[in-house]
């Protein structure tokens, strides 16, 4: 009986298997939360705050290019010359900002086919806002329309840019979605995959310590009774760990002690012991005559019946 498969080491062996399983599914579920909150980085960065940047770009570009005709209208209408100063400030200082946004989107994590974007953007931007800024300058003049044909031409080379831009990121966030998407989808088989796993091995290995710790040590043990009731005692029960299997085992070994030294039992006894000798043929003769001899006698008419009887009893008696 190997004592190596008790019911605690099988406990400890069904929990620590358990555990396991438990641990694998943790790990593949955290595995799984951390991909899908980098997609979801990926997604934010490349795909919204991308294309929102974009977004606001082309649009500054078409409303500096709208508020420069406003302008040359202020101008022509004769409007207030501040009003027409602030204005153009604001253009100038929208174009400042666009060109710093440019510069850092090309310091930022960009792909290289949106770094070739943005270079020829920066390219752009930087004359257009040379150009602009001239058109702005020389308007309270009535000049300047030489620099406005410039402006025009790389506003649309700018629009033209970032469409395409637009376009671009619009594509990587979707492939983001749809790939952030499938891994969630291989997350969820995987733990559905495991989950099957642990129904179909949980009871595998329930049933695996069941036979090894119990059924087992209980067979071999009801195979040593057998014997015991057959009268063989040599056979002794051998179970270190400290549980019920233990404690039946010790009970078979001490009820083999005892069966082994008590007294054959009384039939055996009964077996052995010799039954008495007869009695000899002269013992039977004088008891039976005594019994003729202690017999009443008979009336007076029996007498001579009575005398060849004994008669034989002593004849018996003399062989």
């Amino acid at each position: 009986m190997n004592s190596n498969n008790n019911l605690k080491s099988g406990q400890k062996a069904l929990s620590m298997q358990v555990l396991i399983l438990a641990v694998v599914i943790v790990i593949i579920a955290c595995i799984g939360l951390f991909i899908q909150k980098s997609s979801t980085s990926t997604i934010f960065n490349k795909g919204f705050k991308n294309y929102q940047r974009s977004t606001e770009l082309l649009k500054d570009i078409n409303s500096v290019t709208s508020n420069i005709y406003k302008i040359k209208n202020m101008v022509a209408s004769g409007q207030d010359a501040q009003e027409i100063k602030k204005l153009s400030d604001q253009q100038i200082q929208t174009m400042t900002k666009d060109v710093d946004v440019v510069k850092k989107a090309l310091e930022s994590d960009l792909t290289d086919e949106q770094k070739k974007f943005y270079q020829a953007i920066s390219d752009n931007m930087a004359a257009y806002q040379q150009a602009t800024s001239q058109v702005i300058r020389l308007a309270p003049q009535g000049t300047g329309a030489a620099y406005l044909s410039v402006s025009d031409e790389k506003r649309e080379a700018i629009t033209q840019l970032l469409t395409q831009l637009l376009e671009y990121e619009s594509g990587l966030g979707e492939e983001a979605y749809n790939s952030s998407g499938t891994i969630f989808y291989i997350v969820v088989a995987i733990l559905i995959i495991l989950l099957i796993a642990c129904v179909a091995l949980i009871p595998s290995f329930i049933k695996k310590m069941i036979a090894s710790s119990v059924v087992e040590p209980l067979e071999e043990t009801s195979g040593v009774l057998r014997e015991y009731a057959g009268g063989k005692y040599s056979r002794s029960l051998t179970w270190e760990a400290d549980d019920a299997i233990g404690d039946l085992v010790q009970s078979v070994n001490t009820l083999r002690s005892k069966m082994s030294a008590s007294p054959a039992p009384a039939q055996a006894q009964k077996a052995a012991t010799p039954e008495p000798a007869a009695a000899p043929a002269e013992e039977k003769g004088k008891s039976l005559s005594d019994m003729v001899k202690k017999a009443p006698e008979p009336a007076k008419d029996g007498t001579k019946a009575a005398s060849p009887a004994k008669k034989a009893i002593d004849k018996l008696q003399d062989i």
